[in-house]
């Protein structure tokens, strides 16, 4: 109070209910490529060994995945990225997967539109919602695909989050009244290298 006056007004995140409701008139676009690609390790590893059964190569190296350290890690992913970029089948059929995994997640809005959580990033300066994805278990969210509004007046998923990372993101609001993003939500994941 003494090197301030007047006193910093509180953040301001939001201007728009846009910013803070998910609209299910809106289309969703997303960007499959840098979400199943480029951000690979964010998916479930049984997620993967799952949909990428049946490609041998894929799942020695989901196998090396799983006993490597953080930097073999990354080495192994960008494989296993290249390996589901150059090989259409696979990657269709994990897309399909997505695709049904955000279609519940919708449902999940319509029933509960407190299920999209807002979400700042504060290196763009913009606002998100964020959307379950659950992979594995239709009632468990294995982590969270980012929407942001965009001028075209269409939804653009453009990333996907760890649940760690999505809870972080979310936190920088407030602590997130959700049935799907909580702290016990993320205890279970192992570290993680979040970037």
């Amino acid at each position: 109070m003494e090197l301030f006056n007047p006193l910093p007004e509180p953040a301001e995140y939001f201007s728009r209910k846009e910013d803070l409701l998910y609209d299910l008139d809106k289309d969703l676009i997303i960007d499959d490529d840098h979400v199943l690609i480029d951000n690979m390790s964010r998916l479930p590893l049984d997620f993967l060994a799952e949909e990428l059964r049946g490609d041998d190569d894929a799942m020695d190296l989901i196998d090396e995945i799983r006993a490597a350290d953080v930097a073999g890690k990354r080495r192994l992913y960008k494989e296993l990225g290249d390996i589901l970029e150059d090989d259409d089948r696979l990657f269709r059929r994990v897309r399909a997967r997505l695709n049904e995994a955000v279609e519940t997640a919708k449902k999940r809005v319509r029933w509960n539109f407190k299920t999209a959580i807002p979400s700042y990033y504060p290196r763009g300066n913009t606002m998100s919602l964020l959307l379950p994805i659950c992979l594995m278990d239709d009632e468990v969210a294995d982590a969270a695909l980012v929407v942001q509004l965009m001028p075209s007046g269409n939804y653009q998923g453009q990333t996907i989050l760890t649940m760690r990372q999505a809870y972080t993101n979310a936190r920088l609001i407030c602590r997130p009244d959700s049935d799907w993003l909580t702290t016990s939500s993320r205890a279970n994941e192992e570290d993680e290298d979040d970037e």
